[in-house]
């Protein structure tokens, strides 16, 4: 029979070979990729993993701007359209004018939905987005408000598209998607 102490130098044994077989290409690939003496300066840190890189996913990270809002420059049914992140807001809301540039025609009978915005009440119409990208995450079939350009300085990404969002979250003065 045999014993517990003789199980235990080999499994330790088989840990460290575990460790070692995992750990040993990224540590040969360090060694052989940086600069030998003389070659020129140190070879850079590598960067950090994203949690969602390594997973598979798509992550974005959006820098804040000057004036403490959030900016992107989505594609909507593939066309360009620059818009404000507004976690408060329920569902994505486009100008008018930016419905238009993605191929979304309205008429004035179609503005029959009543909504509070910060200037008041106001009426938008409902529209369906094939798609909006953002970097390498996009998002099919997203909910959307059209309103009058009047009503709306710059179109807004909202709910309807971050919550269907693997997450995001606030890190300082930058904003990460991820999905």
């Amino acid at each position: 029979m045999v014993g517990v102490t003789s199980v235990r130098p080999l499994l330790l044994a088989s840990i460290v070979i575990v460790l070692a077989s995992v750990s040993a290409p990224s540590l040969l690939t360090h060694y052989f990729d940086r600069p030998q003496a003389g070659e020129g300066a140190a070879a850079p840190e590598p960067a950090a993993i994203d949690e969602a890189e390594a997973s598979g996913g798509r992550s974005v990270a959006i820098e804040a701007e000057r004036d403490g809002h959030f900016y992107i420059d989505a594609q909507i049914n593939f066309r360009p359209v620059r818009m404000m992140v507004d976690t408060g807001a329920t569902v994505v809301a486009l100008r008018q004018s930016d419905a238009e540039s993605v191929g979304i025609r309205m008429r004035r009978a179609d503005f029959d939905q009543p909504v509070q915005t910060a200037n008041g009440t106001t009426h938008a119409a409902e529209a369906t987005l094939d798609a909006i990208a953002v970097e390498d995450i996009e998002i099919d079939g997203v909910r959307a408000l059209v309103l009058p350009d009047d009503q709306l300085s710059v179109s807004l990404l909202g709910g309807s598209f971050l919550s269907r969002l693997e997450r995001f979250e606030m890190r300082s003065e930058t904003l990460i998607f991820e999905n």
